[in-house]
């Protein structure tokens, strides 16, 4: 059976790097960044955009699914909200796929330092710390099981979603 894995948390908190590292680890694994299909200029965040952005992810999510190379589909994005969640899995083809959804958390210091070191890098602005660190709490309402990311490196996260997983 198929799985497919959600890997959400506020932006700066390391679901990319998690994401990359947990495809390194699983054989027959391939890995989307729903900000991937953002990147425009301008990053325009209207309506229209939002919903081509959304049913980009799940064609991609679709095709990644019906395709017999891969048996894990990992897919990462802020999805602070479980609405986000429900409406890209409204259009996925997951009858014969088991389903994993999961939230990184952490402290606030520990994602101002995350962000920190990416503005250092010129990925981020400072703009994004408050922002980031506003939308912790909104991971309460999701359907997902929690991982705290405060005091573990990445290969730490990684195997303790390992452990989930396999």
């Amino acid at each position: 059976m198929k799985k497919l894995i959600f890997i959400g948390g506020p932006m700066g908190i390391g679901k990319t790097t998690v994401s990359t590292e947990l495809m390194k680890k699983l054989d027959k694994s391939v890995f989307l960044d729903g900000d991937w299909c953002w990147m425009m200029n301008p990053a325009n965040y209207n309506k229209a955009n939002k919903k081509m952005v959304v049913k980009n992810i799940q064609f991609l999510l679709n095709s990644f699914l019906e395709n017999p190379d891969f048996e894990y589909v990992i897919f990462c994005w802020v999805m602070d909200r479980q609405e986000i969640i429900n409406e890209v899995l409204s259009e996925l083809n997951i009858s014969k796929t088991q389903f994993y959804s999961f939230s990184l958390i952490s402290n606030e210091n520990k994602l101002r330092e995350n962000i920190l070191k990416d503005v250092s890098l010129g990925l981020r602005n400072e703009n994004s710390i408050e922002e980031s660190i506003a939308r912790i709490k909104n991971y309460n309402q999701v359907s997902s099981e929690k991982i705290d990311v405060t005091n573990n490196s990445v290969n730490q996260v990684v195997e303790k979603l390992l452990t989930k997983i396999i």
